[in-house]
């Protein structure tokens, strides 16, 4: 779930580097829902030859709107 990725961004040091398709799918999301800046590259991109090429995408930072909806997706927890 991208909540969940949202979650695993936020405690990792930024930029932070996705290699998985999966990954920079979930990332895809984020960026749409506006919870992170990120730089994604283009989907689907092959060589001359039909080779998939591999792709990286790059978290630049999670935003005013992402930080607000980590901080109330914790809240809700229970602290005992």
């Amino acid at each position: 779930m991208s909540m969940e990725f949202l979650r695993v961004i936020a405690e990792q040091r930024l930029p932070y580097v996705v290699h998985t398709p999966a990954d920079i799918d979930r990332l895809r999301v984020l960026r749409a829902a506006e919870l992170v800046t990120a730089f994604i590259p283009p989907s689907a991109t092959h060589t001359p030859d039909d080779r998939a090429i591999r792709h990286l995408a790059q978290v630049e930072s999670i935003t005013a709107k992402g930080k607000l909806v980590l901080n109330k997706a914790t809240s809700g927890l229970i602290e005992l």
